[in-house]
């Protein structure tokens, strides 16, 4: 947030720009909606809940890749300054391209939630 207001290109600051606004509404967006899945899939998790497993490959899957896209994007904002130690999205990207890959990758989470919801029942018990 400081970087848009403090960052000028054309003699404006960064977070006076629409489209960059735009961006900024669906990184927030996304995150919010990765927390709320990795909620979901803890309560279900914590409550024994019998599709837990499919809620925590669905959390997962989605937190992990949507919110590789935040960052991304945040460094798309940022230009070169993202990659410098000084600014902390140069760690998260590398923590979530690990979280990408452990704990099963997510092509693997994609498999868990196909294969589950491809059993009778399943998907109409998750809506």
């Amino acid at each position: 947030r400081n970087y848009m207001h403090e960052r000028e290109q054309f003699g404006k600051p960064l977070a006076a720009f629409q489209a960059l606004q735009f961006k900024l509404a669906d990184m927030a967006t996304n995150l919010v909606a990765a927390r709320q899945m990795v909620r979901l899939g803890a309560f279900k998790l914590d409550n024994a809940d019998p599709e837990a497993t499919l809620h925590c490959a669905m959390a997962k899957r989605f937190a992990t890749d949507a919110c590789f896209e935040v960052v991304n994007e945040a460094l798309q904002l940022h230009g070169g300054y993202g990659y410098i130690r000084e600014y902390p999205l140069e760690r998260y990207l590398r923590d979530l391209r690990v979280h990408q890959i452990l704990e099963g990758t997510n092509e693997i989470m994609r498999l868990i939630v196909a294969r589950r919801l491809l059993d009778d029942g399943v998907a109409e018990a998750i809506q």
